[in-house]
């Protein structure tokens, strides 16, 4: 788990980023069911994912998963799938310390890029892979359903950003 010190010192919750385990499945999938903008899997989907590895991570606050990233390795590239975080903690920094494990862990296992689809209307979203680097470079026309809506293609080169 990863955790700073100098949280714990503030008194601030301490947020812990570990590996995505079949028993986090019910409540990820809970946390899908309030995230519209996310994409929506079935519990088998996450079971099989959960089971994979490298498949994904989880933020813990108190013991209680929050939030989750779904990743998958592709030759030198590190596709984000998934992330959401439960409603009530959002705006928090948790999918930034979710998105910052994941490149970390990319850059671990010599991925040169990392890159991901996001609807065009999820301006949170955006907002938060673009402060952590990514640029725009494409967009998918009707790539999402319900409702049908365009994704942008972000990504990030991991080579020189150590």
């Amino acid at each position: 788990m990863m955790a700073t010190s100098s949280e714990a010192s503030k008194g601030a919750p301490v947020v812990a980023i570990r590996k995505l385990a079949k028993s986090d499945v019910p409540t990820v999938w809970m946390i899908l069911q309030e995230s519209p903008e996310a994409a929506a899997w079935s519990q088998e989907s996450l079971l099989q994912l959960a089971s994979a590895d490298p498949a994904g991570w989880v933020a813990e606050l108190n013991g209680l998963p929050v939030g989750f990233l779904i990743g998958r390795i592709a030759a030198d590239e590190f596709e984000i799938l998934n992330l959401a975080v439960a409603a009530a903690h959002r705006r928090n920094g948790i999918a930034s310390k979710l998105l910052e494990s994941a490149l970390e862990f990319s850059r671990n296992v010599s991925c040169v890029s990392a890159y991901l689809e996001v609807r065009v209307s999820n301006v949170p979203a955006i907002k938060l892979y673009t402060h952590h680097g990514f640029t725009e470079s494409g967009r998918r026309v009707r790539y999402y359903r319900h409702p049908v809506e365009d994704a942008l293609v972000l990504s990030l080169n991991l080579s020189g950003n150590h």
